[in-house]
């Protein structure tokens, strides 16, 4: 099998050549012919086919064995960039072999996109293994091609507010709100840590889909998370697992990863009884997990903990990447949490947040870290950055940032975002579950919900649409010990000090409606 794909195809072996399986730079095998190619399970698919419509019908297969090749070379996510932007070019009616297309192919892509077509159409030329090639003129003109003025739109330095950093104020919103929805059970635990993780550590998505339950470490130093590098752009392809980095972890969030870890061995020594050794087998499986062998099914009923494939042994010994979830599905996942009714809606834009750009939560992390005074090279490392270039960015828009938070982080503020959305209750006896003692909140509030959750009472009940604040109640004092409390965090922890904002902000609204309702009923009881 290798050696018929090393052999070079001509005009008349051709077709035979694209039906012999090739290797992948993942290191396994897909066959040129079949319409999608994705022998690496964690990037996306390479759809070849609408891609090779871009140029003239006599260079089509040769495309195609170029596209062949460069899945050897690179990884299939780069591979897939290149296809996906020539699909575009066949749609707009462009030609990447006429070189009088070259700057409108420039102007329609971004600097980033265009570089890798760059990259592809050179490697195209210097492939001798391939009979019909670009000419060096060809090629020459794509290199010498001025750059593209960079967007003045800059979603980071604008502070765009449906692709640039989130605010304090739609950070703690999505906090509330994701903490909310899993203690209602309206979330998946994989969806409610996605989140957490993604509002964390900002990194990309291919680097929390690498995940395992091995990567949440308990040690000597105390609580530590492994995140694995993905792609440099100066470096060989990191590959699946290669590289790694630790980061320390919440021992909240260890717990909580322990105890949905608990959770999925049990199904999976249900599902799966003699499938593998699972108590040896579950430190690799998937925090994510592939759950059906396409990319995404809907199931009426019960959802399995993990693919049913014959090979869940391979787990005992390693990770293996045909287990870990697809791309496509966490785009669901955020798709369908922005379109909850439920979801937190922008200050700015009065429109739900946008989750599904999910490079903002890496802007997010970037523009906090630089707002506690970190240096360029710490923002670097906690970024996962080699270099300390795609840092400086935020250096330029932290002060700007900050006072646009500042300005508006007042009492005034509280009542626009509308911070509380319980109900304020004369006494207990009126209060859903009053008579209920485990649903008492100190001599503060009720709790109206129906089951138990593990918010941090009872700061982050304020927040709760179940919270049912007593009027006469001292919640003033509650707002100074939250204040306190916030005061501490941040001085240690920045992004988690910054969370209790919201809280802060709905305990400030539950003063402010309980003082009217107090001043209406003297003034009723005054005027009878």
């Amino acid at each position: 099998m290798e050696i018929e794909a090393l052999k070079a195809p001509t005009q008349d072996t051709l077709n035979e050549w694209l039906d012999t399986p090739r290797l992948a730079r993942c290191g396994k095998y897909f066959t040129p012919s079949e319409p999608m190619w994705r022998p690496d399970r964690l990037a996306g698919s390479v759809n070849w086919q609408a891609a090779i419509a871009c140029v003239p019908a006599n260079w089509q297969r040769w495309l195609h064995a170029a596209l062949a090749y460069r899945m050897a070379e690179v990884g299939q996510g780069t591979t897939a960039n290149v296809t996906s932007l020539l699909s575009r070019a066949a749609q707009a009616g462009i030609n990447p072999m006429n070189e009088d297309h070259l700057i409108n192919l420039r102007e329609r892509f971004s600097t980033t996109s265009f570089s890798k077509l760059v990259s592809f159409m050179v490697f195209w030329q210097e492939c001798e293994s391939i009979e019909q090639r670009p000419s060096l003129t060809l090629t020459n003109a794509y290199k010498d091609l001025p750059k593209k003025k960079q967007s003045k739109n800059d979603p980071v330095l604008s502070l765009d507010p449906q692709k640039g950093p989130f605010t304090q104020v739609e950070q703690n919103a999505l906090h509330r709100w994701l903490n909310e929805q899993f203690c209602h059970k309206n979330l998946l635990p994989e969806q409610y840590l996605f989140i957490r993780l993604l509002m964390i550590y900002g990194q990309r998505r291919i680097q929390l889909r690498m995940m395992v339950f091995d990567d949440f470490i308990k040690c000597e130093q105390g609580y530590k998370i492994r995140i694995h590098w993905a792609k440099q752009r100066d470096e060989d392809y990191t590959g699946f697992r290669n590289k790694s980095e630790t980061f320390s972890l919440n021992e909240e969030l260890y717990k909580t990863v322990q105890a949905y870890k608990a959770i999925v061995l049990d199904r999976l020594k249900e599902e799966y009884q003699e499938r593998a050794d699972w108590d040896k087998a579950i430190k690799h499986v998937p925090l994510f997990r592939r759950r059906f062998k396409d990319n995404f099914s809907v199931v009426p009923n019960k959802i399995p903990v993990l693919v049913d494939t014959p090979d869940h042994k391979v787990l005992e010994g390693a990770p293996h990447p045909q287990f870990h979830i697809a791309n496509q599905t966490l785009n669901h996942w955020l798709d369908n949490m922005q379109s909850m009714s439920s979801f937190p809606i922008s200050t700015r834009t009065h429109q739900p947040l946008k989750i599904s750009r999910i490079h903002r939560f890496r802007y997010t992390l970037g523009t906090d870290l630089s707002n506690a005074g970190l240096d360029e090279w710490s923002m670097a490392h906690a970024l996962m950055h080699k270099h300390t270039g795609s840092v400086r960015k935020y250096r330029q828009i932290s002060a700007d940032l900050m006072g646009l938070i500042d300005k508006k982080m007042t009492d005034h503020l509280a009542l626009v975002v509308r911070a509380f959305s319980g109900t304020i209750v004369q006494n207990r006896a009126s209060a859903k579950n009053g008579n209920r003692i485990d649903r008492q909140i100190e001599d503060l509030a009720v709790c109206g919900s129906d089951t138990l959750c593990h918010l941090d009472v009872p700061f982050s009940c304020y927040a709760c649409e179940k919270f049912q604040p007593l009027l006469e109640a001292d919640h003033r004092e509650a707002l100074e010990r939250m204040e306190r409390r916030r005061a501490q965090t941040i001085g240690g922890d920045k992004i988690t000090g910054v969370l209790w904002d919201r809280a802060i902000m709905a305990c400030r609204k539950v003063i402010v409606d309980c003082k009217a309702l107090q001043e209406s009923t003297d003034r009723g009881g005054g005027a009878a």
